[in-house]
């Protein structure tokens, strides 16, 4: 008994370490497609810390539903963007990770009635001096929900060893405001 207890533990420990099994992205799809049509207000962080960093387009409100694994989700200033953030260590875990998000989301059911179209675009690769920027994005359309959604990668390289790996979910509505 002794020896089974010894060696159960540190399985035990082992298992409860590893990361938790990736969340349903179908429901969470169906749930951030529900809470767009509120204009997400019911996930818009309150207080002085709830806008991020205003970029080109406006301000960025945090949200307090993240979707599983995610760095930071935010909604965009109109209301009609919700936005997901994960950053990984190397461009092999960001691409298994991409490919396996786009795989997922192609296999949930319509928002609507109609099946998605796939909007597939080709790797992209630009430089400006040392800094090397490579992104691909898949879009799907539910055209008769009004929404898109894009599933993105980018792989950020520069001097003194500048190296950031993102992949980045949007889920957009068309703006009825």
């Amino acid at each position: 008994m002794r020896i089974i207890t010894k060696l159960f533990a540190p399985l035990a420990l082992g298992l409860l370490s590893l990361p938790a099994a990736h969340a349903d992205i179908c429901a969470d799809l169906r749930a951030i497609h529900q809470q767009s049509q509120s204009h997400f207000d019911g996930w818009k962080k309150d207080g002085p810390d709830a806008v991020m960093k205003s970029d080109k387009r406006g301000p960025l409100y945090l949200s307090n539903f993240m979707l599983d694994g995610a760095e930071s989700c935010a909604i965009s200033d109109n209301s009609s963007v919700y936005t997901c953030i994960w950053r990984y260590a190397t461009p092999v875990e960001m691409g298994s990770a991409y490919q396996r998000l786009v795989n997922e989301v192609k296999a949930c059911a319509p928002l609507a009635k109609e099946p998605a179209g796939i909007i597939a675009d080709e790797p992209r690769e630009r430089r400006q001096g040392d800094l090397r920027q490579i992104t691909e994005v898949t879009g799907l359309d539910y055209a008769d929900a009004d929404v898109t959604v894009l599933i993105g990668q980018m792989q950020l390289t520069g001097p003194r060893g500048l190296s950031r790996n993102e992949l980045k979910l949007s889920f957009s509505r068309a703006q009825t405001r």
